[in-house]
């Protein structure tokens, strides 16, 4: 099983997209698009303008992406400005894939790409922090975590641990939607896997 995979900022309580269509996961397992979700992540809403200087990117490249990820009912408009000048805001709370038994191999290779796009840019995330860190205030250095463990568990037991550590970001997320002065965007990544064997 592979989800929760993406969280979602200040949305209403229930709005999941639950994702098992080989073509959406396609779409999402895109680079640009990844970063343009983590800019609404960050800001609330984006301008395809705004997501072009924010990324490096032309406005025309920026809405088409928008108007891809709106095709399947990621991001939607404000209904606010016009043109590449308009508003647009996430549509989910949550995406979320779940392996299904009976999968067919189209969604399997789809979930595959998407989940390695999104761990290319989890480590581009890590290398960035790994880079700058000298250069955070002290009181940022010392409570920001890396970590890595090896756990024995059985299926129930990793199903448990899942929910237990969801449960906990899910607590802070709601912290988040009326942030502390001093408070700023962390990125919080979590993978728990059965590791390989071979130790690959």
């Amino acid at each position: 099983m592979m989800g929760p995979t993406v969280f979602y900022r200040n949305m209403p309580s229930g709005n999941i997209h639950s994702n098992t269509d080989p073509r959406t996961l396609r779409a999402l397992a895109h680079p640009v698009r990844l970063d343009l979700l983590r800019l609404l992540q960050m800001n609330g809403e984006v301008t395809a303008s705004g997501a072009a200087e924010e990324l490096g990117l032309t406005p025309k490249v920026c809405s088409y992406h928008l108007q891809l990820l709106a095709k399947y009912g990621v991001v939607e408009e404000t209904g606010q400005g016009k043109g590449r000048a308009r508003p647009w805001r996430l549509a989910v709370q949550r995406l979320t894939y779940v392996h299904q038994p009976d999968e067919d191999s189209a969604t399997s290779r789809a979930a595959d790409a998407f989940a390695r796009t999104m761990l290319a840019r989890d480590v581009q995330t890590i290398e960035s922090f790994i880079d700058r860190r000298h250069g955070l205030p002290v009181q940022w250095r010392n409570v920001s975590t890396l970590s890595s463990n090896l756990l024995r568990l059985t299926p129930d037991q990793l199903r448990d641990f899942g929910r237990e550590l969801f449960a906990v970001l899910h607590r802070y997320q709601e912290r988040s939607r009326s942030p502390e002065p001093g408070a700023r965007p962390v990125q919080a990544i979590l993978y728990a896997v059965p590791a390989d064997p071979a130790g690959g």
